[in-house]
């Protein structure tokens, strides 16, 4: 009967915890954000120097992140490599760091060319940091997009992931598009303009299924033949 009624108490205690729904998984295939426009179709930014922006995580669970991501304007490939990062905005350090590399060899997913990251990265609930890329002026990136006010997550040209950020009208304040030199690296981007805004250049998302290129495709397809040829002549 102790033992029951302890393990009741424990139970009860646990959702009474201020931060009790802090331990939900994020959602495979959840990205920080998906534009609602078309970034290719839109004025293009020749900016070379490192681009992102600042948001604040939900105060619902903690995030998780193991992909980074830069956008590629036509889907064909980049032309350079680009380093993608994640900034802790308390202790201004890199906390996770990838490079996209040239070409087309990165999954594409969404417009952005996706790199994994060697293990699974947890924010913390409730606080700031800084995805940023460094750019080139070679390979283009759409402008900064916002949303108006008031806004719950997608009252404009983004629709922000509420496994992220802090939605709700009264935080637009909270999420803001960042730009600085390269030679400011491995600092973190600290020039701040706009309101529930962001240089859409650089993505984070967590356990995306990359979708193989066409050329991939054809090439698992021949394999795979060759393959049931060769089993049938065995069988024969």
């Amino acid at each position: 009967m102790k033992r029951i009624t302890l393990l009741t108490l424990l139970a009860a205690a646990s959702c009474l915890s201020p931060h009790g729904a802090a331990v939900a998984q994020t959602t495979p295939g959840s990205t920080l954000f998906s534009p609602n426009v078309s970034l290719s179709g839109g004025s293009q930014n020749a900016f070379s120097g490192i681009v992102g922006g600042i948001f604040l995580t939900t105060y619902g669970f903690y995030p998780q992140v193991n992909w980074l991501g830069y956008y590629d304007q036509n889907g064909d490939g980049l032309a350079n490599s680009h380093v993608v990062s994640l900034w802790d905005n308390s202790s201004q350090a890199v906390i996770a760091s990838a490079t996209v590399p040239a070409g087309a060899a990165a999954p594409l997913i969404n417009g952005y060319r996706w790199v994994q990251l060697p293990s699974t990265l947890t924010l913390n609930y409730g606080s700031y940091y800084v995805l940023g890329a460094q750019t080139d002026g070679v390979d283009l990136l759409g402008d900064m997009i916002s949303n108006n006010s008031p806004d719950n997550g997608n009252n404009g040209q983004i629709t922000w992931n509420s496994q992220y950020v802090q939605l709700g009208s009264g935080w637009e304040f909270s999420r803001a598009g960042r730009y600085d030199s390269s030679a400011n690296y491995p600092g973190e981007p600290s020039n701040q303009v706009g309101s529930d805004a962001i240089y859409p250049v650089a993505n984070l998302g967590f356990d995306l299924t990359p979708v193989p290129e066409p050329s991939s495709l054809l090439l698992f397809g021949l394999s795979a033949g060759a393959f049931l040829i060769l089993m049938r002549k065995r069988s024969r």
